[in-house]
């Protein structure tokens, strides 16, 4: 059976399936039981069908209660939604519009990827989102064997790039390997980000402004690596980190290697 990575949703852009990744014993993750995705505030009829048919059992929202309020999510009544955020505020600006922008962000050409590796930074050493990576486990813990689990923020990349990323490494996946998934948002963006640069383009926006809107909507190695180095010194790995920051046991893992591999 063929399985698709980016699943074609409606009204989202970054819908994924985390399944078929190899892990470096030999298991592969299984495919339809982990889904991340961009935001689901405007989720058509159909796409919540879909949703009903990938036996969705919980819905983990990771945004700020202010992105909440703004954009609700759209789900089918049977799924049950969880309100998780990783960060007080969105502190991405994914969910910001172009011109609730800081003046930086129009006058230094650099501010965009400086500002996203400073989101990367704080976020693994922040005690809230270890927090939210905990409880995001603790669902993966719960999930029904014939049920499915999906988690998200706006744009899908960071928050959600993060727990993907977390996800994959605790199931024994490469750490180059969960790196190409989290990277493959912009395969998923790309016809989001290029529409928008358009838009940005015709108004004849400064081509700084353009350039920093991209870096904030693009999963660029360096954010990850700024996350990955704060790991490797605080804690010296991701399994430390997992363990002492986030809280997972051995016998977690072990669950969670009985749950989602094949």
């Amino acid at each position: 059976m063929a399985h698709e990575r980016i699943i074609p949703l409606l009204n989202t852009h970054n819908f994924r399936d985390l399944g078929g990744y190899p892990t470096v014993n030999g298991q592969t993750v299984k495919w339809g039981k982990i889904f991340r995705s961009d935001k689901l505030s405007q989720l058509s009829d159909q796409d919540q069908q879909q949703l009903t048919t990938l036996s969705i059992q919980t819905d983990i929202d990771l945004r700020s209660k202010e992105e909440i309020t703004a954009a609700p999510d759209q789900l089918p009544d049977h799924i049950e939604y969880l309100s998780n955020p990783v960060f007080q505020r969105d502190v991405t600006d994914s969910s910001k519009s172009v011109d609730g922008l800081s003046n930086e962000l129009r006058s230094n050409p650099l501010a965009g990827r400086q500002h996203m590796q400073t989101v990367y930074h704080n976020m693994m050493t922040s005690q809230h989102a270890a927090h939210a990576f905990h409880t995001v486990f603790e669902q993966l813990l719960t999930v029904n064997e014939n049920q499915s689990i999906l988690f998200h923020c706006t744009a899908g990349k960071d928050r959600t790039g993060m727990s993907a990323y977390l996800i994959l490494r605790a199931l024994g996946v490469s750490a180059e390997i969960a790196k190409k998934d989290y990277l493959l948002t912009n395969t998923a963006l790309k016809n989001f980000l290029n529409g928008r640069q358009a838009m940005l383009r015709a108004a004849q926006r400064p081509s700084t402004l353009i350039d920093n809107y991209t870096a904030l909507w693009t999963a660029d190695p360096s954010y990850l690596e700024a996350a990955r180095q704060v790991i490797k010194e605080q804690y010296g790995s991701v399994e430390n980190y997992l363990r002492s920051a986030v809280g997972l046991t051995k016998n977690d893992r072990a669950d969670l290697r009985k749950l989602y591999l094949n």
